[in-house]
């Protein structure tokens, strides 16, 4: 065995090994998660194209052939795999695949039915087409294979291109999905920080450009001549992506996870407390509740805060205060904005800044001390939530009472 770039095939075979591993743990989880079932696919279909400089040097031409084959469905199955792994996130109840998951997969079976009838033509024009690039014994095949095997390389040249587009649909589809999520986050806890997914708009950020760039060059290199870039560069973008990608991944639990067994609904056919609603009215107009009851909802809500001071649980969450006042959370839910006009977490966290205003001027805790003591998880949530309710730092606010 010869390695002609010791380093570019250490990188490849570097990217393999974390693909291999963080996919073992993650089928290893899938049994009680199903969340964890489109990431190990995602991962491994990036494997199976990381695999093809790995096995020209390793593998017999013939393992080579089935390896450049089977990366088609693969790269077609990338971006559906991530977008469900990212539906699975941020879904309010425990995700599974449905019917309606299965239209993704077209493209991709699309993409098999191209390799099985690849892999059915005779060795000599496999050879021909994937190895040695000669047409020329394509036209001296019969007419009936000449015409198959045409067919199969403008397929194939239209999905490759359609991968382009597959790739940016996906991409803005999982953005405006977790754009909702964050909202929907809103509507059923006080503390976000531990929910936000930063790591995957960051990844999705970092894998847009790097997309941005290879959709380019493959545009490129099929209509015009492909755009230099260093192979060891390449490879180690895909190395940092797949690690960033596998590392938080097996760190990620479900945004609503805690939320799965809590909050089983009494009244029938209620809509779900975090689906994000086209409208108010439309979320609500199947509810039962009427004035009086959101009345008396809304004095126990102000009770729970001022009284028994639940704002203070850096943990609380709707099912939670639902559970505390003996009520259904979609009915506080919509108690809190029908009624008092304001969401779950701006709700909590007005109380946990009117709690901390008192601390600034009464005490000389320092702001993180301030932040922690009135159930904030860190010093910028609790300044994003000062400055949004008072229009001013902790910092200012405290030193604008010293000189009052």
């Amino acid at each position: 065995m010869i390695v002609e770039q010791p380093a570019l095939f250490a990188l490849n075979v570097a990217t393999l090994c974390v693909i291999i591993f963080s996919a073992h743990q993650l089928i290893l989880r899938m049994h009680s998660q199903h969340v964890y079932r489109p990431l190990a696919v995602c991962l491994l279909s990036i494997g199976l194209i990381a695999m093809l400089p790995i096995s020209k040097v390793l593998l017999p031409i013939e393992w080579q052939i089935i390896n450049l084959l089977v990366s088609l469905p693969a790269l077609l199955l990338i971006a559906p795999s991530l977008w469900l792994y990212t539906k699975a996130l941020t879904s309010n109840t425990p995700w599974q695949l449905s019917r309606h998951d299965i239209k993704h997969l077209i493209p991709v079976c699309i993409g098999c039915t191209i390799t099985l009838i690849a892999l059915c033509l005779p060795a000599p024009y496999q050879h021909a087409i994937l190895v040695n690039d000669n047409l020329a014994l394509i036209e001296q095949a019969p007419s009936l294979l000449q015409i198959l095997i045409y067919g199969l390389l403008i397929i194939t040249f239209i999905s490759v291109l359609g991968w382009v587009l597959q790739s940016a649909w996906y991409f803005y589809k999982i953005i405006k999905q977790l754009r909702d999520y964050h909202a929907k986050l809103k509507d059923v806890f006080a503390s976000t920080e531990q929910k936000e997914l930063h790591w995957l708009v960051w990844l999705l950020s970092s894998v847009g450009g790097v997309w941005l760039f290879i959709a380019t060059n493959l545009v490129f290199d099929n209509l015009l001549s492909p755009i230099p870039l260093s192979p060891h560069l390449h490879a180690t973008l895909v190395l940092l992506l797949v690690y960033s990608l596998s590392l938080w991944g097996l760190r990620q639990k479900p945004g609503f996870v805690e939320c799965y067994d809590l909050d089983k609904a009494p009244e029938p056919n209620k809509p779900p407390i975090t689906d994000p609603p086209a409208s108010r009215d439309e979320k609500y107009q199947r509810s039962a509740l009427d004035a009086q009851q959101a009345q008396r909802i809304a004095t126990k809500l102000q009770r729970a805060m001022q009284g028994d001071k639940l704002y203070l649980d850096p943990a609380l969450s709707l099912p939670k205060l639902a559970a505390h006042i003996c009520a259904p959370s979609h009915y506080i839910s919509q108690t809190l904005n029908e009624t008092l006009d304001i969401r779950f977490f701006d709700f909590v966290n007005q109380h946990r800044v009117d709690a901390a205003k008192h601390t600034l001027v009464q005490s000389d805790k320092t702001i993180l001390d301030v932040a922690m003591l009135v159930g904030f998880n860190s010093k910028s949530a609790f300044y994003a939530a000062f400055k949004k309710h008072t229009g001013m730092t902790p910092s200012a606010y405290r030193q604008q009472d010293s000189t009052d």
